[in-house]
């Protein structure tokens, strides 16, 4: 874990930060008709330890690694409205069910990372377990629906808990990132 994280944030700046280079992706994937009819907008939402935190997407985007053709979905919530923050890398972007695990490679599976507090970047927590489940995706809207809990670790091996995570009506970008 100690050798790809200062990779991991690399990659997370490139993405979070890199919103003008997009080309358009023309296609849909939208599975839930319900997923507009609520009143929450870009609304992401999840317990830590029990503790609820209530924030919304900073970047929500799709990207590319420049040396797969598959697009991955980063999804990181709103360090400037709350310090309490979660970015995650799912290795697609499509509706279903994306694992985390501590035994992935970066560049080939799922994986995400909790901070406690955005300004202090060395206290980070990788997720080691857990689960991200993407319900909806409307790439014409730009709108996606998802759930997600798992369980997170630091270097010092402290654990802690993420549970009842919800992103509803996510702000996403436009296109497809290339990194």
């Amino acid at each position: 874990m100690n050798k790809i994280f200062p990779f991991y944030l690399i990659a997370l700046l490139v993405v979070s930060c890199n919103s003008n280079n997009t080309a358009s992706t023309g296609n849909s994937e939208k599975n839930s008709a319900d997923a507009s009819s609520s009143t929450d907008k870009n609304s992401i939402s999840f317990k830590v330890n029990g503790d609820e935190v209530k924030t919304s997407g900073w970047n929500i985007s799709l990207f590319r690694w420049s040396n797969q053709p598959a697009v991955w979905m980063n999804i990181t919530s709103d360090m400037h409205k709350e310090k309490r923050t979660i970015n995650v890398n799912l290795n697609g972007a499509k509706p279903g069910t994306y694992s985390f695990d501590d035994k992935g490679v970066i560049m080939e599976k799922s994986h995400g990372s909790y901070h406690p507090d955005f300004t202090e970047t060395l206290n980070a927590y990788s997720f080691v377990s857990g689960s991200f489940v993407i319900t909806d995706v409307d790439t014409v809207h730009h709108v996606l629906n998802g759930t997600f809990s798992g369980t997170v670790k630091n270097t010092k091996g402290e654990t802690l808990n993420i549970t009842d995570g919800k992103i509803v009506n996510g702000a996403l970008k436009p296109g497809i990132i290339s990194l």
